[in-house]
């Protein structure tokens, strides 16, 4: 009987598996560079040839990796910056090569990626001469973007002025009105929050800019989803033009503006949103082109408080699926 019931299980796993969408990985460039997995060396040479390093973060079956690999580093113009200004290393979030980082310690690749807080893929972080995270994009970023970022780079525009404003610089119309939702609450916004007086509901802190196509499309494609609007009813809710004087109270009680709360909080895509719990502190954030079947994860993540016990948020989005799956529901990661 017991035969039996292990024979059952293993077929039963078979299928299960197989019931799962395979997204079929890209393979990493040949121009990357062969390394050895100690990044102290590769700093130091990547210093003596007036370079910088660019880390890519990814993982096996990632719809989001794969189309960056397939879109952007197949664009010529794209790859001939990267080939002449960066010296750019891949690491599997999961994988178990070893590796050194630039203060010697020692990791296996997915420790690594936990010691660097990953929680979306692909990432990418770029590196100043002294190891230093320069600049972070998460999540998949268009090919346009990414031109504008290795001009950042390469460049050396990081010394002079940040990120935001060297985006912000680039947008020619910063004038428009936003797009409308029932859920955003109107000013002022004093959003403290802390131990002593906890709020009663997380806060999901919308930043989104007018002429903003990406913004647009989240609201015509995501924001109207039913689950979306579920979630968020349970969520304290608020946007701010991303380059807005607007002042507000952030949930750590600084005084300040939307466009520096913004620049402060090291975001680099529109929209993006930012959750915090009923202290005051950051849950996760949405930093990137994201999917409905990701962006659900996210509001599932964060209203189910499931973040309390799984702080690994990709893990998390692999438990979601398989769960689904064994309720007869169908997951498209890509959907």
């Amino acid at each position: 009987m017991r035969i039996f019931f292990l024979i059952f299980i293993l077929l039963s796993s078979h299928a299960y598996t197989a019931e799962r969408k395979v997204v079929k990985d890209e393979p990493i460039p040949n121009w990357f560079k062969t390394t050895f997995m100690d990044f102290s060396e590769d700093l130091e040479e990547a210093n003596e040839n007036n370079r910088h390093i660019m880390i890519y973060f990814h993982q096996n079956g990632c719809p989001y990796c794969a189309k960056l690999v397939r879109d952007n580093f197949h664009d010529k113009p794209l790859v001939e910056k990267l080939k002449k200004n960066f010296d750019s290393i891949e690491v599997n979030m999961f994988g178990n090569r070893d590796l050194n980082d630039w203060m010697g310690r020692e990791f296996s690749e997915k420790e690594f990626a936990v010691q660097m807080k990953i929680q979306f893929t692909p990432t990418l972080v770029f590196l100043n001469a002294k190891g230093k995270t320069l600049l972070r994009l998460n999540g998949y970023q268009s090919i346009k973007k990414m031109h504008a970022t290795l001009g950042y780079i390469s460049n050396k525009i990081y010394l002079k002025k940040s990120y935001v404003s060297y985006l912000s610089d680039l947008k020619k119309n910063k004038t428009g009105v936003l797009n409308a939702n029932v859920h955003f609450e109107s000013g002022p916004h004093l959003l403290m929050r802390n131990q002593t007086i906890p709020a009663q509901k997380v806060l999901a802190v919308f930043f989104e800019e007018p002429n903003c196509e990406e913004c647009n499309n989240f609201h015509k494609n995501i924001m109207p989803l039913k689950q979306t609007q579920e979630y968020l009813k349970q969520m304290q809710v608020v946007r701010f033009n991303a380059f807005s004087d607007e002042k507000l109270i952030t949930p750590t009680g600084k005084r300040t503006t939307a466009k520096d709360w913004y620049e402060s909080l090291n975001l680099t895509y529109a929209p993006a949103v930012v959750f915090f719990d009923q202290y005051g502190k950051e849950i996760i954030r949405k930093d990137a082109f994201l999917k409905q079947f990701h962006w659900l994860s996210i509001l599932e993540y964060v209203a189910s408080a499931d973040y309390k016990h799984q702080p690994e948020f990709q893990r998390y989005i692999i438990e979601r699926g398989d769960r689904l799956r064994a309720q007869g529901v169908e997951v498209d990661i890509w959907k």
